[in-house]
């Protein structure tokens, strides 16, 4: 039997109506990244994004970032039943697939953009063993990262991407300079040529965009301006890789406030500390669950917005916390 039917049976019953009104003076933060018009690998399709709109306006009331963090900052409660949603890394199938959907329902959200990637310095280097793999016409992986061997036949599109993420698994544990070192013989050994500037299906926004967005309600914050792993820079690149990409963001769009998320989740007291320091309003984790009142708003939690939509309500309403504390 489908693991999935009893959970959506739950949903049509409305059952996790309860969780909901248990957690109702608690904020879910909702975290996409890619999107897509028909069902990919890795992709949020404008279906599953529909469905999902459907329900968080259906349960919730969606409010901005900047509402939210007033809220959390004065101390005040915040609003019941609200939602926030964000995007993270400001790739161009936001703007072509969910954008428009969110203008025309009227809903705000933040899109993190990675400001050198907008101004089409660099790729979100995780994507370069995703196109090295996805472009090869080699049918086996056999790549060696500190130790740990990664091996797999390479088959459809969606075998290849998984080995990819099993690639970006192990770099993001790296520096970026060897971790660049391994992407460049990796692409050797696979026979590809990356190119500097990424193709189309890796292409981000532009900030004529990012203007038209945030004329439409969507908020542009900073993801720093090359995407590293922060954890794993030093104190100057951290702090650069900060101020370059907030002052991106404040010039191009003529704004003040501007909200930060750490690439991959990965911080600790030095980078929270260094975000506040750096005038960011705010701060956006990946640790997942529902924020409360009196939150650290340069810790902020979410909830991954998985594209089955019984998984997106379960999460949502607390209902995955209160199970995994009974654990």
């Amino acid at each position: 039997m489908d693991r999935a039917s009893p959970a959506n049976f739950l949903v049509r019953v409305n059952a996790f109506a309860p969780f909901r009104f248990l957690n109702r003076g608690k904020l879910p933060v909702v975290m996409y990244h890619r999107f897509s018009q028909a069902e990919e690998f890795g992709k949020t399709s404008l279906s599953v994004f529909e469905n999902h709109l459907d329900y968080l306006t259906r349960c919730y009331k969606v409010i901005s970032l900047n509402d939210a963090i007033s809220h959390l900052g004065s101390g005040s409660l915040l609003p019941p039943r609200s939602v926030v949603i964000t995007i993270d890394d400001g790739y161009r199938d936001f703007y072509e697939i969910a954008f428009p959907v969110l203008r025309q329902r009227g809903l705000p959200a933040t899109l993190y953009a990675v400001t050198d990637f907008v101004d089409q310095k660099c790729w979100i280097w995780t994507d370069i063993a995703r196109f090295i793999l996805t472009q090869t016409v080699r049918e086996r992986i056999n790549l060696e990262i500190e130790g740990k061997l990664i091996e797999r036949h390479l088959g459809n599109l969606a075998s290849r991407l998984s080995a990819a993420g099993s690639v970006n698994t192990e770099l993001k544990k790296l520096g970026d300079g060897e971790k660049d070192r391994i992407l460049a013989a990796f692409a050797k050994a696979m026979g590809v040529e990356v190119p500097d500037i990424p193709p189309s299906e890796f292409d981000s926004i532009t900030w004529d965009k990012a203007r038209e967005m945030e004329k439409a309600g969507i908020d542009i914050g900073s993801h720093t301006a090359t995407h590293p792993i922060l954890t794993n820079v030093d104190e100057q690149r951290l702090e650069s890789e900060l101020m370059i990409s907030r002052t991106a963001v404040q010039e191009k769009l003529q704004k003040d406030a501007v909200h930060f998320c750490y690439p991959n989740g990965n911080v600790s007291r030095r980078e929270r500390d260094a975000a506040e320091k750096a005038g960011y309003a705010s701060a956006v984790t990946t640790e997942i669950r529902l924020c409360e009142n009196g939150e650290d708003t340069f810790l902020l939690p979410r909830i991954d917005a998985e594209p089955e939509l019984h998984r997106l309500v379960q999460a949502t309403s607390g209902f995955d916390r209160i199970r995994s504390s009974l654990r």
